[in-house]
């Protein structure tokens, strides 16, 4: 009974919908009889407004399918026939080529589309049949549109986690990874993935957009790049995503990032390691800013480096895994350059994706505090300290 209904309901609409267009040219066929022979209709009563029609031509409409297609944009469509109205009015030369004198961002999927909403809704909601050649198109994204608010996730401070007693060492003075899961991966394939949900997130000398820029020279993408050249340099294979999932909508985010992180997963079942990239935000007018700014950065062989944190989501699954592989790749870190990793963040809530992997990491390289230049010296140095964790957890 409910296949036959729906049926019935489709083949209503079909009937429907040539009805529309039959009467559409109907219409067209009919005015363009009833008109006057072509010359222009002047009101009795006055002699200095003159009416012009906005198709007034000698042939038959059939004969010219330009002219033909045009009377059924212009009387279907408002803004068209104000737009073919004012090229009359301005007395421009028209050709009547549809393609060269319909607007330049004029799309005949999406015009279709909105002449027939009704019919396109019902078909891929209820029935689920996507009408090829009218899907959506993408439209560009502007960064200057966005009204960037801070993650209410990230942006709460979080518990700081206690220092822990250093594990054994190896002969390199390592510690040795210690009760963490290993992973086995080609190594002649990509194993580890960098990603970055916020990739616009900025650096100093950037402060516009709540120090947001698409420049990848000021960007995360610039840090999360480094990283994977000093892996890569280091024997490992990596996949960077230059993604910004935080265009155009910010608060939508971590969604879209998962998305693309659970997409090449599935796509490169290799991957067994993934870090997403950010940096720190520290407000103009917040409590802590002094002492953030006392933490932003180390001296490492006479240079300014960023320093960076760790970041755990309480409410993923394998947040006891993921725990165990942030306090690794702190230990490391404290060995080879003490001060470098301010600590690792547990936030109130919050899962940040790290469910996709026991081998997840969010890493915050510096904050908005610190310049692009200090940032870079710290993704060199980061990159040696991942190397070596890898390293110590591959089978």
């Amino acid at each position: 009974m409910w296949v036959k209904t729906q049926r019935t309901r489709v083949d209503y609409l079909i009937f429907a919908l040539l009805c529309m267009l039959i009467f559409l040219i109907g219409s067209t066929i009919v005015m363009k009889l009833v008109k006057s022979d072509g010359k222009n209709v002047v009101d009795e009563k006055t002699t200095d407004v003159e009416t012009i029609e906005v198709f007034n031509y000698d042939k038959d409409v059939i004969e010219n399918i330009d002219k033909f297609f045009l009377k059924i944009l212009s009387n279907s469509n408002s803004s068209m026939s104000l737009f073919f109205k004012q090229k009359i009015k301005n007395k421009e030369d028209i050709s009547f080529s549809i393609m060269e004198n319909i607007p330049e961002n004029f799309n005949i999927d999406d015009y279709i589309k909105s002449q027939f909403p009704a019919a396109f809704t019902f078909l891929e909601k209820e029935k689920g049949i996507s009408i090829k050649g009218f899907e959506n198109k993408k439209r560009p994204e502007i960064l200057e549109d966005i009204v960037f608010i801070d993650d209410m996730m990230e942006k709460e401070e979080g518990e700081l986690l206690e220092e822990e007693k250093l594990t054994e060492k190896d002969k390199e003075g390592i510690p040795k990874a210690e009760g963490i899961k290993t992973f086995k991966a080609n190594k002649n394939e990509p194993y580890i993935a960098i990603y970055h949900t916020h990739g616009t997130e900025a650096y100093l000398p950037i402060k516009q957009n709540q120090y947001h820029t698409q420049d990848k020279k000021y960007n995360v993408l610039t840090i999360g790049e480094i990283i994977e050249k000093k892996l890569e340099s280091n024997g490992h294979k990596v996949l960077h995503i230059e993604t910004f999932h935080d265009i155009p909508s910010y608060n939508k985010s971590y969604a879209k990032s998962l998305n693309t992180i659970n997409a090449k997963m599935k796509e490169q079942q290799n991957l067994k390691v993934v870090f997403d990239v950010h940096r720190d935000g520290v407000s103009e007018n917040a409590s802590y800013k002094n002492k953030a700014l006392s933490q932003s950065k180390i001296k490492i062989d006479g240079k300014d480096v960023a320093t960076f944190s760790i970041v755990i989501g309480p409410e993923s699954p394998n947040k006891d895994e993921v725990l165990k592989f942030a306090k690794y790749i702190k230990q490391v870190s404290d060995t080879m350059y003490p001060g470098l990793c301010k600590g690792i963040i547990i936030k109130p809530k919050g899962k940040f994706n790290q469910f996709v992997s026991d081998h997840y990491a969010l890493i915050e390289v510096g904050s908005n505090l610190n310049t692009i230049d200090e940032a870079k010296e710290s993704a060199k140095v980061i990159g040696e300290i991942l190397s070596i964790v890898i390293e110590n957890l591959q089978e």
